[in-house]
Parts: structure tokens; sequence; C-alpha cells
């Protein structure tokens, strides 16, 4: 997928040995592909700091955000996703004040489209398919960059 969609190699992969990543089929297509495989120690959490703060990071903004938008725990995920979806639009110092988007992809990112997590909004249901009134609540970016997910509640 890399090689197709950036047209790039993987040169190496870096894990924290956990045992999703050990597998003789896995480790054997990573070795027939040429990428060097480096495993930290386990439990040693600091061998893998960027890491380690990245998904803190993105956790803490995912939980702000969904106690500002009064979900409920379950929709975890909604949040997390928005939460990265924010992130990979925020200029950072370490990459010249580029948004990791721009880096990936070589495209400056649109944040027009940009809503709070949470926030109303209104869907036209054309009448010969819709089936009663909703008020659909906005609940994260779709990978799609025209769509966002909705969650319906019914009148």
């Amino acid at each position: 997928m890399v090689k197709n969609q950036f047209n790039t190699n993987i040169v190496e992969w870096m894990s924290n040995a956990g045992g999703e990543y050990k597998s003789k089929a896995f480790l054997d297509m990573l070795g027939n592909e040429g990428i060097k495989v480096s495993q930290s120690i386990p439990y040693v959490h600091q061998q893998n700091g960027r890491a380690e703060r990245l998904i803190r990071t993105l956790t803490e903004k995912a939980k702000t955000m969904r106690f500002q938008a009064c979900l409920p725990p379950s929709w975890w995920e909604f949040s997390l996703d928005h939460a990265v979806h924010v992130y990979n639009r925020t200029p950072m110092r370490r990459l010249e004040w580029h948004t990791p988007h721009k880096w990936f992809t070589g495209e400056r990112p649109s944040i027009e489209r940009l809503r709070v997590l949470g926030c109303g909004a209104y869907v036209f249901i054309p009448s010969e398919i819709q089936e009663n009134k909703m008020a659909p609540v906005k609940l994260g970016s779709s990978t799609h960059r025209l769509r966002m997910r909705l969650r319906a509640t019914y009148m």
C-alpha cells in the first residue's frame, strides 16, 4: 500500500515486540520485502518515547473533545478519529511549521470543512427515501475528504 500510494519503500519496521508482530509469517514477509526489523525491549516504554507520547497526546485530545461534546465513553473511537484528523492538520515546529498531512501527502490540507466534534448538523434526505425527520450530530471526520460521520437522533 505504501509503495502504491506514495511511491516509496518501507526501510525499517520498529515495534514494541508485542505478540501481534512476532509471528513467523509476518517476520518472513518483512524479510522477503527487504525490510529491517527492529524491536524494543519488552516493557521498556522509554525506548518508544515518541510513539508513547503521541498515543498519550491523541488520547488526551480525544477525551477532551468527547467530554466537551457530551458523548458517552462507548463512542471513544469517533473522538479519537476526530483528534487524529485535527492533529494531522496542525502545523508543527519539527516539520518546519508544516502539517503532518502536507509532509505525508505533499498537499496543503484544507480546513474549510473542519467542524467541532458533536456539533449540530443538518442533512438533506430526499422525501422518497426519508423514513422520518432526523437531526444528525457530527461524530467525526470520514476518511473521504468530502464526508462527515453523523449520528441520527429521531424526533
